[in-house]
């Protein structure tokens, strides 16, 4: 019967193939793009990310991949292109290390699979040339807690047109939000934590619905990053001290840990190397190991810093604080040791090798006539009052005292230290002791200043709920208060800091005129800051941008907090 009816519809075979096909394309999963990023851009040169997963299942897939690289963001003009594969191993994230570009030229990036499907747009800039003397637009921020998705603070960011951006460390948390479970422990689980960390990586470059705000991808495809590792990308426990004993049983109320003498490195542990793997993964950046034979705690480690001169008026230093510093301090109850054990002079932060070459690099720029001295650091290196024993301060004394003391003797000017963290933004001016261990000796570091930033979205703004000007006041004033009674520098600008001009306040007509502590300063925003330095190289202009603090487990959408707007800046000219 079956036979009969095909010869009596002698159509029917071709139908029925056509059906199959069509049924078959609908059910055949397509590749789509986790988003794409572009950083640690040089002169020539910039490394490109991407991850592809299966569209139905939501699942990595390998992926044949070509980038394409053109001088519009229409592609009329191939300049470049690469193949590569996304692998299962590194959880189907592909990077490539574009070379041979030209300097300080901006640049568009696509993904393109093997059957024709592309990804979206990226973009980037190179370095200009060290003789050039050209105008620099960057900016920074970090803290970025999944609780606080889909972090609407960066909504803006297509419309920066920033030359790069510093993700300036807590890229991810590791901790539990109300749609996803924490990270297993990788000390206990390895397997596990390794596929729970990559989620939060993944997690981050997600929209929490189908329409919605694609949560970090627009960050990363604005322009190109940098970025920094800090506490929560090591799982805010034993790993955030890379340079302390790798014993799990290493005391940190034990004096004879305050400086690791073992020859053991916890940033030489399994445990360690699988959580860096996972950054690796995900971060737009080099992979590149040191070789410091006399220095073991440095020695074969991954080397996370650098420096990159942007053209003639500034240099970009990126450097690494959590791979190398020494156990942080706790009492025997569990509570930081800021105390005395703080001033041990062989504690260190940085490690020898990394600390003689960020003094070399900052004597160079001086040497050259490099005007400003950019420096990103995960850990604040200003005095508040309040710090912790994460802080340079609070548990790092000394090598703090001695790089601000360097600065200051060979006369190292406009040094401005980057920083997140602390939740908070603020602009502070920085002070050493002139002797050691002595406050009485309390000196300012002439023209550096330090800018903590953000955060994007992470607990603490959203504890202060009143958000009118005059509370804000009262709220600084009351920490200024207590600073001053402890002998500190307060928050802020000096108001008679020579070239310091056009001060705003967002809610403060006065500030220009008053220049007071609250005029550099926000507890209650998800922000971020920009830096302009003109195409002189005498002006720097610094502008922080954000939005009110909200719950957690809230995830609003942009269109439910409003617009980015500025919240406070300045200016700084150089007068020769």
């Amino acid at each position: 019967m079956f036979f009969f009816n095909l010869l009596k519809f002698p159509y029917l075979p071709a139908l029925l193939t056509a059906f199959l096909l069509i049924f078959s394309s609908k059910t055949q999963a397509a590749v789509v793009f986790s988003g794409v990023a572009a950083g640690d851009a040089t002169n020539t040169s910039a490394i490109i990310w991407t991850r592809t997963a299966d569209s139905v299942s939501q699942k990595g897939t390998i992926s044949n991949l070509t980038v394409q690289v053109s001088l519009d963001p229409t592609f009329h003009k191939i300049v470049s292109s690469l193949k590569g594969v996304t692998r299962p191993d590194h959880d189907y994230t592909l990077k490539l290390d574009i070379k041979n570009l030209k300097s300080g030229t901006q640049y568009y990036y696509r993904f393109l699979t093997g059957d024709g499907k592309l990804s979206p747009v990226g973009t980037f800039k190179t370095a200009p040339a060290k003789t050039q003397k050209a105008a620099v637009r960057f900016g920074f921020s970090g803290d970025a807690d999944s609780q606080w998705r889909p972090y609407p603070s960066t909504q803006d960011f297509n419309k920066l047109n920033l030359d790069y951006f510093v993700f300036l460390g807590d890229t991810i948390y590791e901790t539990k939000s109300a749609i996803s479970e924490a990270c297993a422990d990788p000390d206990s689980n390895p397997k596990q934590a390794l596929a729970d960390y990559y989620r939060k990586y993944r997690e981050q470059l997600e929209p929490l619905t189908a329409e919605g705000f694609s949560s970090l991808q627009r960050l990363f495809a604005s322009g190109g990053n940098y970025t920094l590792i800090d506490n929560h990308e090591l799982g805010n426990k034993r790993f955030i001290n890379g340079g302390a004993p790798a014993s799990k049983d290493a005391d940190a109320s034990n004096p004879a840990n305050d400086v690791n003498t073992t020859g053991t490195f916890i940033n030489k542990t399994d445990g360690f190397k699988l959580l860096l793997k996972a950054y690796n993964d995900y971060q737009p950046i080099r992979e590149k190991t040191i070789s410091a034979s006399g220095d073991p705690r440095t020695d074969k480690t991954q080397q996370l810093y650098f420096a990159q001169q942007w053209g003639a008026n500034s240099i970009f230093i990126n450097l690494d604080d959590r791979s190398y510093r020494d156990i942080r301090l706790k009492t025997t109850m569990g509570a930081d040791d800021t105390g005395v054990r703080a001033n041990n002079p062989k504690r260190t932060m940085l490690g020898k090798t990394q600390l003689s070459w960020f003094k070399q690099t900052l004597l160079n720029a001086q040497q050259n006539h490099v005007p400003w001295k950019i420096i990103a650091i995960s850990s604040p290196i200003d005095e508040t009052g309040d710090d912790g024993g994460k802080s340079w301060i609070g548990g790092y004394r000394i090598e703090r005292n001695e790089i601000l003391k360097f600065i200051a003797e060979n006369k190292i000017d406009h040094v401005v230290f980057l920083s997140t963290d602390d939740h908070q933004n603020r602009i502070n001016e920085l002070t050493y002791f002139t002797e050691p261990n002595n406050p009485k000796t309390r000196a300012l570091v002439p023209g550096a200043f330090t800018i903590v930033a953000g955060p994007i979205g992470a607990s603490g703004p959203d504890k202060v709920t009143n958000h009118n000007f005059n509370f804000i006041k009262l709220f600084t004033d009351v920490l200024v208060s207590q600073q001053n009674a402890k002998g500190i520098n307060p928050f802020g600008l000096d108001p008679k800091l020579p070239g310091l001009q056009n001060v705003f306040r967002e809610g403060d007509p006065q500030a220009n005129t008053l220049r007071q502590p609250v005029d550099f300063y926000t507890p209650d925003t998800f922000n971020y800051v920009t830096l302009d330095i003109s195409a002189d190289g005498k002006t720097l202009s610094v502008n922080t941008y954000g939005i009110n603090s909200y719950a957690p487990n809230t995830f609003p959408e942009p269109n439910k907090v409003g617009s980015v707007r500025r919240i406070l800046g300045f200016q700084i000219t150089i007068h020769s």
